[in-house]
């Protein structure tokens, strides 16, 4: 079922790609529900919890305890000395990502794939990389030719002897002259601003008059994931950023917040909800996703005394923090940045996607749908937190770019 929906989205989003068109809304492909309830934990972790091949005899592999379980060990060894094999989940993802690579580049992970244990026969027999069997690489980078008894190196670090990883001559690159425009200095220009802007209003000894309010002190009734933000939004929510991350300080919530997620994913895969890499929605929405695992465990009242202050709801508060963080983004973006979601919204990577597998098209085009969603917001949201960028970054920087654990990924 994954590699169907991987297959479909891929080829109803690339013909969904205009060529030269307004930007494509991609935004219900990660739509997070808050008033649809899920499950209880309780309820997801016995129905997806428990591993359907065997009894693991642990949860989770960061979990597995302290003391060494003897009957855990006899079971792995009868596995292993035993001719059966346990096909694994990205057994085919990673075959497909084999043959998409140019052949030249076999005889460097092909002796180290016939150590692995229990490794797939499909990949073991595949032309190119059945030859290279306890082979030495023919190929070696000119920088190593002379390193003593290279032909001993570990099969894993074969990738270094590729030549055209390794520097050649050094690259002299032109440095650009920076230029600026000429511009004419305008006497009649200046003393209209003068007179607009008059330099003694702002003098120290001029008394302070009270600002009439506007809209963007004022806070938002009921926000919605389509209403404005304002600056006071902006304000409330950074204020409780702080209180947010120390509600999942301890080790213990952490455990249970990742579990929560990954239980979530396991749910939307079984309802066909899911995308080819499930965790993109966490990138694209990540507060409406924290609070499901909130809705979760149970923890909606202590979440909610925590916001509480600032006069928000979970709901609330997840649809003003992704808002924020989608503004923040459009405000720190860069040329470079702007240029490749540009580029994405002309789909000029159409013709590379085509040519992957078919396998490996959904999580790419996944990729670029949540790339366009992430750097999605209004102009008015973005003037918003502008106005508060300062105190909400250092806000973010505090807690490593994480809120509660939901990544807040920024590129530059």
């Amino acid at each position: 079922m994954k590699k169907l929906a991987a297959i479909i989205l891929g080829a109803v989003v690339l013909r969904a790609f205009p060529s030269q068109a307004a930007a494509p809304d991609f935004s219900s492909y990660f739509a997070v529900d808050l008033t649809k309830p899920l499950p209880s934990y309780a309820e997801l972790f016995e129905q997806y919890g428990q591993s359907s091949n065997y009894d693991r005899r642990y949860d989770f592999y960061w979990d597995i305890g302290r003391q060494f379980d003897r009957i855990f060990a006899q079971t792995i060894i009868s596995y292993g000395s035993s001719g059966k094999r346990l096909k694994y989940e990205g057994e085919d993802q990673l075959l497909a990502m084999i043959q998409s690579l140019p052949k030249q580049y076999y005889p460097y992970i092909g002796p180290y794939l016939h150590t692995v244990p229990n490794m797939s026969p499909k990949i073991l027999n595949l032309p190119g990389i059945k030859e290279t069997k306890n082979k030495f690489p023919e190929r070696i980078a000119p920088q190593l030719k002379d390193v003593p008894n290279l032909e001993f190196l570990s099969p894993y670090l074969y990738y270094l002897l590729i030549p055209e990883i390794w520097p050649g001559n050094p690259q002299e690159y032109i440095r650009v002259k920076t230029t600026y425009p000429k511009v004419s200095y305008n006497p009649d220009f200046f003393k209209k601003v003068r007179d607009a802007v008059k330099p003694e209003n702002f003098y120290p000894s001029v008394s302070d008059k009270p600002r009439p309010t506007t809209y963007d002190d004022l806070r938002t009734v009921e926000p919605t994931l389509s209403s404005p933000l304002t600056s006071a939004d902006v304000k409330a929510f950074t204020d409780t950023i702080p209180a947010v991350n120390q509600f999942a300080a301890g080790l213990e919530r952490q455990v249970a917040l990742v579990r929560s997620r990954q239980l979530i994913d396991a749910y939307e895969f079984s309802k066909g909800q899911a995308l080819p890499l499930n965790t993109l929605k966490d990138l694209v929405n990540p507060c409406q996703r924290l609070a499901q695992r909130i809705q979760v465990l149970g923890l909606e009242n202590e979440f909610t005394a925590i916001i509480g202050p600032q006069g928000f709801t979970l709901a609330e508060w997840a649809y003003t923090c992704d808002k924020t963080i989608k503004a923040y983004r459009v405000s720190k973006m860069s040329r470079s940045t702007a240029a490749a979601i540009l580029n994405y919204k002309d789909n000029i990577y159409g013709d590379y996607i085509r040519s992957l597998p078919y396998i490996l098209r959904g999580g790419q085009v996944a990729t670029i749908m949540s790339l366009l969603e992430m750097y999605k917001a209004p102009l008015n949201d973005v003037r918003a937190v502008h106005k508060n960028r300062r105190a909400l970054e250092q806000a973010l920087k505090a807690g490593d770019y994480t809120i509660a654990g939901a990544p807040v990924a920024v590129m530059p």
